[in-house]
């Protein structure tokens, strides 16, 4: 099984874990940061406000620290568990999670400061007291609680962003596999159409050297690669075989004409994505003629662009009334389907007689 961006299952599970190890790793560093930071501004801001020195102080404020930090690591596991509910609903369990904090903190550090270890010439605790340090707490917890929310919203952000880029991208290469899969049968459908002609015209040896070239094309073309992509040396063959399966019907008219430069054939085109062209070529720049009728495919780079032309010199200058029209609507929404508006394909007579079809897609080789 792969994934839209070539990981197999168990890699691409892998590094989802790596993701939430690192997003672990981030709060709890914001975690440790933030009660860091409270803990030398608490402890510096008494040591001037207040008749006792630093060092004995800083233990105490170590302590608060600490538990602080114990409440903000069962407060995130709380708001992770929380992760079903909108965020809005969230931000209140948030907020009332913040203030339950404060309280504790606030109990915390007047026990510890007024029973357990009591600081020299000091009373115990008083209301007004213990509303005061509340709200101070209450500051410092929100500050936190806000912090690590926001973080938990542009995670999510994220994820979203990347679940969409992954849907798209599915969504494109499912229609680009239908698309691709449209074809075969559209081409067996003719060509067996055209071997049941060469039988009833009791021309047996041409109907059984295109049997033998259809079973030769069936077993070369790239079923594992349907709505993917394939080098264009690739495709190219792949084109050599049809043709050969149709000068059965058409040798003593048809010419074929392949300019592709070699520096051109490791370049990535969807497979199967010319072999619509040149069917409506032979089909009806060949097929309708008497004369001799020359196809020429064509590969060329134009910057960054590649340009890949199927063209012929046949009497007729469009395609007949009636027909499937399967072949140009499926080569454009393939092109759509695999690079948006950066592919396209333009269709239509030649000036000096016949019939030409232009692919534009960008220019890409293999890793």
């Amino acid at each position: 099984m792969k994934l839209s961006n070539d990981l197999d299952v168990p890699t691409a599970l892998w590094a989802g874990q790596e993701v939430k190890r690192s997003r672990r790793r981030s709060a709890l560093i914001l975690i440790g940061a933030f009660w860091f930071f409270a803990f030398f501004m608490l402890a510096i801001r008494a040591s001037f406000m207040t008749p006792w020195s630093f060092d004995v102080l800083a233990p105490r404020r170590l302590a608060a620290a600490l538990f602080g930090t114990a409440l903000c690591l069962i407060m995130a596991y709380i708001l992770d568990r929380l992760r079903t509910l909108s965020f809005s609903m969230r931000v209140i369990c948030g907020l009332l999670g913040a203030f339950a904090m404060s309280i504790l903190i606030a109990l915390f550090s007047l026990t510890l400061n007024r029973v357990i270890a009591p600081l020299p010439n000091i009373a115990g605790i008083t209301a007004s007291e213990a509303v005061h340090w509340i709200v101070i707490w209450f500051g410092y917890t929100l500050a936190w609680t806000g912090t690590h929310l926001a973080l938990v919203y542009h995670w999510e952000a994220e994820d979203q962003l990347r679940c969409s880029h992954v849907l798209q991208e599915l969504a494109q290469k499912s229609k680009a596999a239908a698309l691709q899969y449209q074809i075969n049968p559209h081409f067996l459908f003719n060509t067996l159409n055209s071997i049941s002609a060469l039988v009833l015209e009791r021309r047996t040896r041409q109907a059984e050297a295109m049997l033998l070239n259809l079973s030769t094309f069936i077993r070369a073309a790239p079923a594992d690669e349907a709505g993917g992509m394939i080098r264009l040396g690739e495709e190219i063959k792949m084109l050599r075989l049809y043709l050969t399966i149709e000068e059965a019907r058409f040798s003593n008219r048809m010419r074929v004409v392949i300019e592709v430069p070699d520096a051109l054939c490791p370049a990535m085109v969807p497979s199967l994505i010319l072999q619509p062209l040149v069917e409506n070529a032979v089909r009806y720049g060949v097929g309708q003629s008497e004369a001799m009728t020359t196809i020429r495919i064509v590969a060329e780079q134009q910057g960054r662009q590649l340009r890949l032309t199927v063209e012929d010199d046949g009497v007729l200058t469009e395609a007949p009334e009636g027909g499937s029209g399967l072949g140009l609507a499926n080569v454009r929404s393939r092109l759509e389907a695999h690079f948006g508006n950066s592919g396209s394909l333009a269709a239509g007579p030649r000036t000096e007689g016949g019939y030409r079809a232009t692919i534009s897609l960008p220019l890409s080789t293999p890793l």
